[in-house]
C-alpha cells in the first residue's frame, strides 16, 4: 500500500478559527486513548488546554476589543504550531498508513488528479489595437490553463498557410508588426498538462 503523507496546515488559508476550533476538538477526540498513539499522551493534554483558552477568547470577540483580537491571534498561533507538531508525529507513527492518519483525526495530501484534455477557448475577439498595425486579441478564460497558444496567418487560411505562434498567461494579448489594410485569421488554444490542443474556431481580423 502506497504511503500517504499528513496535512500540517493549519493557517487561516486553510481554516477559520471556528473551524480551527472543531478540527482540534475532533483531533483530541481521535487521539484520548486511541492505542496506536499512546505516546501522544502529553501532547494531547496540550492541545486540549489551548482549545479551551482558544474557545474562550473566541467567545470574547463579538465583543471587538482589540486586545482580545491580540490575545486571539497569539491563542491561535500556539494551536496551530501544536496540531502540525502532532500531524507531524502521527505521520511518523502510522508509517504514512492513510487509515492510521484518518482515524487519528487529521487529514491527508491528496495527489492532484490529473486533468485531460482542456475545453475550447470561446469568445475569441480582436479589435484594434494600441499602436498602428497591431490587434488586441481577447477569449474567455479556460479552466486549468497554464498558458494559452494563438496563432495567426494572413487570411484566408489554407492548408498551406504559414501560422505564427505566439503565448500568454492572460486571457488577453496584443499581437503587432501587422500590415495594415490586411486581413489575418487567428485561432487560439488551451494549454495544460495534456499535450493535446483543441482550438478555437477561426476569426478573421483587418488591421487598419
Amino acid at each position: 500500500m502506497a504511503k500517504v503523507k499528513v496535512t500540517v496546515d493549519y493557517s487561516t488559508n486553510r481554516y477559520s478559527d471556528l473551524e480551527l476550533k472543531s478540527k482540534g476538538d475532533n483531533v483530541v477526540i481521535c487521539l484520548t486513548d486511541n492505542p496506536k498513539f499512546v505516546t501522544l499522551v502529553a501532547i494531547v493534554a496540550l492541545i486540549k488546554a489551548q482549545l479551551i483558552e482558544f474557545g474562550n477568547l473566541l467567545a470574547l470577540m463579538p465583543q471587538g476589543n482589540k486586545q482580545v483580537t491580540l490575545d486571539k491571534n497569539k491563542s491561535r498561533a500556539i494551536l496551530e504550531n501544536l496540531l502540525g507538531s502532532t500531524a507531524l508525529q502521527v505521520q511518523d507513527l502510522s508509517g504514512g498508513d492513510e487509515g492510521t492518519i484518518i482515524g487519528a483525526g487529521f487529514d491527508v495530501k491528496r495527489k492532484p488528479a490529473p486533468i485531460g484534455l482542456l475545453e475550447r477557448p470561446t469568445k475569441l475577439e480582436a479589435k484594434e489595437g494600441p499602436i498602428r498595425g497591431s490587434l488586441e486579441v481577447s477569449w474567455n478564460v479556460v479552466p486549468n490553463a497554464y498558458i494559452y497558444e494563438l496563432q495567426y496567418t494572413e487570411a484566408p487560411s489554407t492548408d498551406d498557410s504559414k501560422w505564427i505562434r505566439i503565448s500568454s498567461t492572460k486571457r488577453k494579448l496584443v499581437i503587432d508588426g501587422l500590415i495594415r489594410g490586411k486581413a489575418y485569421a487567428i485561432k487560439v488554444a488551451a494549454a495544460g498538462t495534456d499535450p493535446g490542443r483543441v482550438w478555437s474556431d477561426e476569426i478573421i481580423s483587418y488591421v487598419m
